[in-house]
């Protein structure tokens, strides 16, 4: 895992770090995160996962519909260009408050990269402590 942080420019284009640009083939499914104020960025065979899943559920639950608008409807394949940029859309910057020319962060979480402006994620460390504040006993993991 890691954490790059790299700026948005006036196109809406962020260069990929080039760590992660190792482990892709050359695009990533962006989409709304389910934490507020996070992109999420999918392999393409992962978000395939992600939507079959999604899709095998029946949508007479208003969660499985707005599940299906807010991550399958706001999905958007942003392909690498040559200098290993990529393209986001305008409403998925906004979603998560990101003008041009703002720092945002890609941190990588194995299943996903999670995606946030860096003034979003100063903040939310700042916010929620460190980790020994946290109560982890429900959680079978050893060797932290």
């Amino acid at each position: 895992m890691a954490r790059y942080t790299h700026t948005v420019d006036t196109k809406g284009r962020v260069i990929v770090p080039a760590k992660l640009r190792e482990k892709l083939d050359g695009s990533l499914i962006v989409t709304q995160g389910i934490d507020q104020g996070y992109l999420a960025a999918y392999t393409p065979d992962q978000f395939e996962a992600i939507k079959e899943q999604i899709l095998n559920n029946s949508s007479t639950g208003y969660e499985i519909r707005k599940l299906k608008r807010d991550v399958l409807g706001a999905s958007t394949v942003c392909e690498f260009d040559g200098q290993g940029r990529m393209s986001v859309p305008a409403f998925l910057w906004k979603h998560i408050g990101v003008d041009p020319g703002q720092e945002i962060c890609f941190i990588d979480v194995f299943d996903k990269i999670e995606i946030c402006s860096q003034a979003f994620f100063d903040q939310q460390q700042e916010d929620e402590g460190s980790l020994a504040d946290m109560d982890l006993t429900g959680y079978d993991i050893r060797g932290l």
